[in-house]
């Protein structure tokens, strides 16, 4: 990626800007009477609410399958359709958390128009642009560190925490 273009990108992230894509509703048979979809998707600066929920979504994607998604500068990777394959659903729900970026879930309507009217390569672009709004690649390799150091995964502390939390009741009861 040319520097220049990483570098207005960031700013446009830093400053908040709402990232414009470009997109053709043609199936609207399943839009509520009143609402128009228009012709972008508009991917705002994602809140601290959203992230709270997208990133215990993006965990739960491998980290090779993860960097398999991610767009790298001049690369389209020919793996990206068996990771859109393998976690569709999960793709899904985190590309309707990032455009739809408020208190509320997205309405379930949001989500069928959008399956409705997008390839698999629509999806994967709106899901970069979402990571890329995220601040995500210094995420991802805060992640990548965390997972290589950590002694357990993810089960193995959920685990630990339901051990001590009945430890500590079994031992109020004796008290």
């Amino acid at each position: 990626m040319d520097i220049r273009l990483l570098q207005q990108l960031e700013a446009e992230t830093i400053s908040e800007k709402p990232l414009k894509i470009p997109f053709s509703f043609d199936n609207i048979e399943r839009l509520p009477k009143g609402k128009s979809p228009g012709d972008c998707i508009v991917i705002r600066p994602i809140t601290v609410r959203t992230w709270f929920c997208i990133r215990p979504l993006l965990l739960k994607i491998d980290k090779e399958d993860l960097s398999r998604l991610i767009n790298k500068p001049g690369e389209v990777g020919s793996e990206v359709a068996e990771v859109m394959d393998k976690y569709g659903e999960l793709i899904i729900d985190i590309v309707c958390l990032g455009i739809h970026n408020k208190p509320s879930t997205p309405p379930e309507w949001f989500r069928d128009v959008l399956m409705d009217n997008s390839t698999w390569q629509d999806i994967h672009v709106l899901l970069n642009a979402i990571l890329f709004r995220i601040g995500f690649f210094p995420f991802c390799k805060s992640i990548i560190t965390l997972r290589s150091v950590s002694p357990m995964d993810e089960a193995e502390m959920i685990a630990a925490r339901k051990n001590l939390e009945s430890w500590n009741l079994s031992r109020k009861e004796d008290s």
